[in-house]
């Protein structure tokens, strides 16, 4: 289950982070697998197309 918080934009204005409250993530500081975590998403949009550069997880102290 995933479920979106929000969007942040960078300074490129064809990319954007796309945060997602995600169940059962292993976070990428603490080497944890926890029951609640956030997914960050790095969308790049092409024209109408959106290719996904990378994925990003964290459990929520270290997301916050």
């Amino acid at each position: 289950m995933r479920e979106l918080i929000g969007k942040i934009p960078t300074k490129d204005s064809s990319i954007t982070e796309v945060v997602y409250l995600r169940e059962m993530v292993r976070c990428l500081e603490c080497q944890q697998t926890v029951p609640m975590g956030i997914e960050i998403v790095t969308v790049k949009k092409i024209g109408e197309a959106r290719q996904v550069i990378s994925h990003q997880y964290y459990c929520r102290a270290h997301g916050f």
